[in-house]
């Protein structure tokens, strides 16, 4: 079943379906332009988040997308929200702790091995490691730790990507 609505000249679709990475999530955060992002939950999301013109940002949940006042997408947006089931197979990224002073450790479940870049991109969208290149990972649950002592305070994007799928999460330099 999809619902395609019409909010302040842009569509917001939403296509029922009905679970993954945490069980709930608040989502409060001004998506850059020029990246595609998905956020998960086994249970349900609420958002205050806005989504910048040429971006392109999913949220997924097995139970309920809540949109809550001050949520905004742009003219020129992509936001789609689902309702279904995301098996604890599919490739999931996160990072802790966020925000985070000298270094994170990235975890990071790979449904099946295979060949695996890991990098790290910042705002503008240059990359400013590569923690991963072509490396051939075992299906199942991988940590790294990034050292990020010598990058600047603010927002980074690390990027995992499979030969099927890609991934972004979003991480705070204090």
């Amino acid at each position: 079943m999809r619902y395609i609505f019409t909010i302040l000249g842009f569509f917001v679709t939403i296509t029922v379906f009905g679970q993954d990475a945490n069980r709930q999530r608040y989502i409060k955060i001004v998506y850059e332009p020029n990246q595609a992002y998905v956020e998960k939950a086994i249970e349900r999301i609420e958002a205050v988040s806005t989504v910048l013109a040429k971006t392109t940002v999913e949220y997924r949940a097995g139970q309920s997308v809540e949109l809550l006042p001050g949520f905004q997408a742009k003219q020129g947006s992509v936001f789609t929200a689902h309702i279904r089931n995301v098996a604890e197979s599919d490739l999931q990224l996160t990072a802790f702790p966020n925000p985070f002073e000298q270094s994170t450790t990235i975890d990071f479940i790979l449904p099946e091995a295979g060949r695996v870049n890991l990098y790290v991109v910042d705002v503008k969208g240059q990359i400013v490691e590569r923690l991963l290149e072509n490396s051939q990972q075992e299906a199942g649950k991988h940590a790294i730790e990034w050292k990020a002592d010598h990058h600047s305070p603010g927002t980074y994007i690390p990027v995992l990507s499979t030969d099927r799928q890609q991934i972004s999460n979003r991480i705070i330099k204090k």
